[in-house]
C-alpha cells in the first residue's frame, strides 16, 4: 500500500520543483514599460525643511509648480543599480503674474535653479512664461513593489540633484553628487500615471550659503502625474 503514498510525494515534488521553477522565472525577467521614451511629469514640487525654534517645530517651505522631463527605458533589467533612465529638464511655470517663481514663507523669493554636478543647467523661454532648465539627473533601479508575476510599483533613485535657492538676496546651493533623492513609480492595474520623489530622510546637504539659508539639510519632493500613461509588465 505504499504506493499511492509514493504516487502523491512524487506529485507534491513536482508541483514545488515547478512552482520553485516559475518563481526563479518570474524573478530573472525584465519589466517592460510602454510607451517609454519621453515622458513629463507635472507637480507641485516643495522644498522643505523643520526647524526646531524653543517648544515649537516651524516648517520652512518653497513651493514651485514644475514640470519634469525625462526618458525612460523601454525594458529595465530587474538589477538594483541598473540605470533606466534620466530626467534631462526641469520646467519651472512662472505665468502667474502675482507670484511669477515660487512661493514661501521665508522671505522674499528672487530665483530657483536646476544644476547637474555644480553647473546650472542652459535655460531657456519656452514662451507663456515657462522657464526650462536642461539638466542630466539619473534614474536608477532599485527594486520592486508587489508579489511576482503582479508589479504594483517600481523603487528608483534620482542622482545628481542639486537646485540652488535665491531668496531675499541670500544665495544657497544644496546636493551633492554623491546624496541621492529616493522615487516611486505606482502603478494601478498595470498602468503608470503618476510617480512620488522624495528626498532621504535626512535630505540633500548645503553645498553653499550661510545660516541665512533654509536649513543645513533641505528635503524635496512631490506626486507626479505621468504623460502620456505607461504601461507595465514582466517580459
Amino acid at each position: 500500500m505504499q504506493l499511492p503514498t509514493r504516487i502523491f510525494t512524487v506529485a507534491l515534488t513536482t508541483a514545488l520543483a515547478l512552482t520553485l521553477f516559475a518563481c526563479i522565472a518570474s524573478a530573472n525577467r525584465s519589466l517592460e514599460i510602454s510607451p517609454g521614451g519621453s515622458v513629463s511629469a507635472s507637480s507641485r514640487l516643495t522644498f522643505g525643511n523643520v526647524e526646531r525654534v524653543g517648544e515649537a517645530r516651524v516648517r520652512q517651505r518653497v513651493i514651485c509648480n514644475v514640470t519634469l522631463l525625462r526618458t525612460i527605458g523601454r525594458s529595465i533589467p530587474k538589477t538594483t543599480g541598473t540605470l533606466f533612465g534620466n530626467v534631462t529638464g526641469v520646467a519651472i511655470d512662472r505665468s502667474e503674474p502675482r507670484n511669477p517663481h515660487c512661493s514661501t514663507e521665508l522671505g522674499t523669493f528672487e530665483e530657483v535653479q536646476f544644476l547637474t554636478n555644480e553647473t546650472v543647467g542652459t535655460h531657456r523661454e519656452l514662451g507663456s512664461g515657462v522657464l526650462l532648465y536642461t539638466v542630466t539627473w539619473l534614474l536608477v533601479y532599485d527594486s520592486f513593489q508587489g508579489t511576482l508575476p503582479s508589479i504594483e510599483g517600481i523603487n528608483f533613485h534620482v542622482l545628481d540633484v542639486q537646485f540652488r535657492l535665491r531668496i531675499s538676496g541670500i544665495t544657497c546651493l544644496y546636493g551633492r553628487s554623491t546624496e541621492s533623492s529616493f522615487g516611486l513609480i505606482e502603478s494601478l492595474s498595470s498602468e503608470i500615471t503618476r510617480a512620488r520623489v522624495v528626498t532621504s530622510r535626512t535630505g540633500l546637504e548645503r553645498v553653499e550659503g550661510g545660516f541665512l539659508c533654509p536649513g543645513p539639510r533641505l528635503s524635496f519632493e512631490g506626486t507626479f502625474a505621468i504623460s502620456p500613461t505607461q504601461r507595465i509588465r514582466l517580459v
